[in-house]
């Protein structure tokens, strides 16, 4: 959508440009923020790059299994899938615990050290996307509607979801920056809310949340799955289970053993 800017006999898009902005700042933030928990940075970087290579790793090839499988039960004819944010959060979620646990130390500080910068990345990501004319919109009259392209750069009037994914991503991360200033005043140097992985299990909530809303808005990647439901709202329903459960089950822990 918007032009490529040319550079010698290279080519960058604005989507690729805006990617490595939210990588490298966020990536640079939750860095400085990880220092505060005593490990040494080369514990760190090691741990960051394993779990951003997991990340592209398993959303890769996730997206080429399940395109893999509609290919050989509908041909030529099947409906692809496009790249999921989903399968980088997972796969990099599960690379962390791993690598955490190999070096003894607690995931949950771990995330929510990163979960305001990976909040803010998701935002700036989306600009990206409207770049690009990626996760478009369905075509509508209502007045949100915006004159904007699909990929294949199909003009017509949209939801802007990609715009709206970077408003509700960005008021995720302020939500999260605020729990934790909160947190900071009430307690000090110690940990202002009721267990350790409460602001990542927030912020997952509140993505989750989103996603399954904007579900009904998006053209791009909306295949029918369960019904009227597309594979966002699935997985957007299973991220709040998934969190809401293990988000009460530590509340319950917590106050059971009479810890603030």
């Amino acid at each position: 959508m918007l032009p490529t800017i040319e550079i010698g006999p290279w080519q960058l898009s604005t989507y690729q440009i805006m990617a490595t902005l939210a990588l490298t700042f966020c990536g640079t933030w939750v860095f400085r923020r990880l220092l505060a928990l005593g490990s040494p940075p080369s514990v760190i970087i090691l741990g960051m790059f394993l779990v951003i290579l997991s990340g592209f790793s398993g959303t890769f090839l996730m997206t080429y299994l399940i395109n893999a499988v509609r290919l050989a039960r509908s041909g030529l004819l099947a409906r692809l899938e496009g790249v999921s944010i989903v399968w980088a959060l997972v796969s990099g979620i599960g690379m962390a615990a791993v690598y955490c646990r190999w070096q003894r130390i607690s995931l949950g500080r771990v995330l929510d050290m990163a979960a305001p910068p990976a909040a803010l990345g998701l935002a700036i990501g989306r600009l990206g996307c409207f770049a690009a004319g990626c996760c478009y919109g369905r075509p509508t009259d209502s007045w949100l509607g915006m004159y904007l392209p699909d990929e294949n750069g199909v003009w017509m009037t949209r939801y802007p979801t990609q715009l709206m994914a970077f408003a509700a991503n960005l008021f995720i991360f302020l939500v999260l920056l605020a729990v934790e200033q909160y947190g900071a005043r009430r307690a000090g140097a110690k940990r202002g809310w009721p267990f350790d992985g409460f602001l990542v299990l927030l912020g997952l909530f509140l993505y989750s949340l989103k996603r399954f809303g904007l579900a009904f808005l998006r053209q791009s990647g909306a295949f029918p799955m369960v019904g009227p439901l597309s594979w966002m709202h699935v997985s957007a329903l299973m991220g709040m289970g998934a969190t809401a459960t293990v988000m009460l089950w530590h509340l319950h822990r917590t106050w059971k053993g009479g810890k603030p």
